[in-house]
């Protein structure tokens, strides 16, 4: 490839920065905050979960030469992680959480890519588990820093966890097989998997903003932070009254 010819994912990444950008402030605004609480951080592995595992389920479905290139290691299948941490946080019984109307329409929109466009589900793929590589490892360790301190022993969320993983250098093979994949499409299927790329940071969205519990864990923070104000706010009144 030319040094002169601009990368696929750099033009992805140009195609999406705007609706990259919400879905980042979504995410920090309504759902970070919500790290102390587990029910609220099960319920977005839950809204994921299903989205992951549809994924790496099509992939068995369709063997399609080019979407088994994507998963360029075997790390990236995260299902089995995802199932770990759900049943950590949502108890054994997990798989009976009831599925709000915005993930079952993203997974209605996901059937029917795999019926006619199948190759547009590669943008998911590769949005979603670069997401997972970039931006999940950084809610990871803010739910170590600013989650519920407890007795208990801490338990490692396994669906972030890529141990002895050099992510880096993972992203950067990542990146690689999308642009050998993309370099075989005609300028019309690049330009559908651009458009259907924005859709994918829409999609994820819908169901961030699905997850059950935020506002309440929100009115909670504030609530705590009213009080604290107040009574610093005596404090002072007591003071200069009393000057």
């Amino acid at each position: 490839m030319s040094g002169n010819v601009e990368l696929f994912t750099t033009r992805m990444r140009k195609a999406t920065r705007k609706i990259h950008s919400v879905s980042d402030a979504l995410v920090n605004a309504k759902f970070a905050i919500s790290l102390r609480d587990e029910a609220v951080w099960g319920g977005g592995l839950f809204v994921f979960y299903h989205i992951f595992a549809f994924l790496e389920d099509a992939k068995e479905r369709l063997n399609m030469p080019d979407y088994n290139k994507l998963f360029v290691h075997k790390t990236l299948y995260r299902k089995a992680a995802f199932e770990a941490d759900l049943a950590h946080y949502l108890g054994e019984d997990w798989q009976s959480t009831p599925r709000s109307t915005a993930l079952d329409s993203y997974l209605e929109h996901l059937q029917e890519l795999e019926k006619d466009t199948p190759q547009l589900l590669m943008a998911y793929v590769y949005h979603l588990y670069m997401g997972l590589l970039s931006g999940g490892q950084i809610l990871a360790k803010k739910r170590k820093m600013f989650g519920e301190k407890t007795n208990s022993e801490v338990y490692t969320d396994q669906v972030t966890d890529f141990t002895d993983i050099d992510i880096p250098k993972l992203k950067n093979e990542f990146r690689t097989a999308m642009n050998e994949i993309a370099a075989k499409m005609t300028p019309e299927e690049q330009q559908a998997f651009l458009d259907e790329s924005g859709q994918v940071f829409l999609m994820n969205n819908l169901i961030v903003n699905s997850v059950a519990g935020q506002n309440q864990v929100l009115s909670v923070m504030l609530f705590k932070a009213s009080a604290v104000f107040l009574a610093i706010l005596g404090a002072v009144l007591a003071y200069k009254m009393h000057k």
